[in-house]
């Protein structure tokens, strides 16, 4: 599979920059461009265990590709974030907080290197530990979100519901855009070691104008 337009975000750091370190608790602008992921479609709505299991399950079966990406990029090497997106019929629903109507799905950057089939390959390499999770969920996707408002979220998840308001309420309508694709939180903690009031998040959210 060609990898023609595709970005190599784990070894742009001015990239990296750009797209992970928004300012705090203030929406701003970035231009997304074409990257590859390793993608794990969720079932059912995202409770903390069902989501938690998924996580658990696309690390396992990319394990072989970030073993390969150390040894490849040395120090330069950065070990990428998880991502959940969530999207629903009503944008709305998500800051009401309307999880029985919210689909998802789990998301790892990949190197550039690595295509379908070598995304295939890692997880037929660790198919004994995946055990009985689903092949069919996992595959290998590139694509761009484009123009997105961003904000870097510091804080308990308890607070999300209002930063969210704020975006589609207000920040959105008064720049004069509307949603358009998933909402996006990108995890920069590991979250068994940090407590709940420092975790760190980047809420994401793909635009266009709002039609006149």
């Amino acid at each position: 599979m060609a990898n023609e337009g595709i970005i190599d975000l784990l070894s742009d750091r001015a990239m990296l920059r750009r797209l992970y370190a928004p300012p705090a608790e203030t929406f701003s602008m970035v231009d997304v461009p074409k990257l590859p992921f390793a993608v794990w479609t969720g079932d059912g709505v995202p409770e903390q265990q069902s989501v938690s299991a998924v996580i658990k399950d696309l690390y396992t079966a990319i394990y072989p590709i970030r073993r390969k990406a150390r040894e490849r990029m040395g120090k330069s090497f950065v070990e990428p974030p998880v991502e959940l997106l969530y999207w629903a019929d009503d944008m709305r629903d998500l800051s009401a907080g309307h999880r029985k109507n919210w689909r998802w799905r789990v998301q790892i950057s990949l190197p550039v290197w690595i295509n379908a089939e070598g995304l295939e390959e890692s997880a037929a390499e660790m198919r004994q530990e995946l055990k009985d999770a689903a092949s069919q969920a996992l595959h290998w996707e590139a694509f761009a979100e484009g123009k997105c408002v961003q904000a870097l979220y510091v804080g308990q998840t308890s607070g999300l519901p209002v930063m969210l308001d704020k975006l589609y309420r207000e920040y959105l309508p008064e720049q004069g855009l509307e949603p358009s694709g998933p909402y996006h939180e990108i995890y920069l903690d590991d979250w068994s070691r940090v407590a709940p009031a420092k975790r760190k998040m980047i809420l994401r959210q793909p635009v266009r104008a709002l039609p006149k």
